[in-house]
């Protein structure tokens, strides 16, 4: 038991935060950086965003979600992305309606997917990497020592590996470490 709440809990202090609900009712997030203007905003009456990212602008912009020719629209309408960060020519993002997440990474100036994993225990965005944990394979009794205690409270066990996505290079590396997660 103290065991599963040890896991949940540092999963919950890796996780990058969510955009506040304060910030939601606010308004679009508008984010710019030397690669582009990323304008997102919540949609009214559905689950997700609306996104898109066009060039940088030049002077002040104002911030509000209007489609514009040269826009690169981000997900279709019933996709349930959600903004997290904006990082050298990447956009980061997640897709969830539930308590797992994908971790969604594009390229924004070859306008390419880059990531779209299921990811455990959360990632952390620097101004150099995203570090994250990609599910590899289900959890079980050979693989996984907290199986037992996992499966006891109901819950699923997943093996995930540590990987990293270097801003700089575009490059995506395994960092050779392996941990079995709690999944719902």
């Amino acid at each position: 038991m103290i065991r599963l709440a040890l896991a949940l809990s540092a999963f919950a202090v890796t996780v990058t935060p969510a955009i506040s609900q304060e910030e939601v009712a606010a308004g679009p997030i508008c984010v710019q950086n030397e690669t582009a203007l990323v304008i997102a905003e919540e949609r009214p009456e559905d689950v997700g965003m609306n996104i898109l990212a066009r060039a940088p602008a030049k002077g002040k912009i104002r911030c509000e979600y209007v489609e514009q020719e040269g826009d690169w629209i981000i997900g279709q309408v019933d996709d349930p992305l959600y903004y997290q960060d904006l990082v050298g020519k990447y956009l980061v993002l997640t897709r969830s309606t539930g308590p797992d997440d994908n971790l969604v990474i594009f390229d924004l100036e070859n306008q390419s997917l880059v990531v779209d994993e299921w990811v455990g225990d959360g990632f952390l965005v620097s101004e150099t990497e995203v570090t994250f944990w990609q599910r590899f394979e289900n959890g079980n009794a050979e693989n996984c020592p907290e199986f037992e205690e996992y499966t006891s409270y109901g819950f699923g066990a997943s093996i995930a590996r540590e990987q990293v996505l270097d801003i700089a290079t575009g490059t995506i590396t395994a960092t050779g470490e392996e941990r079995c997660s709690a999944t719902q």
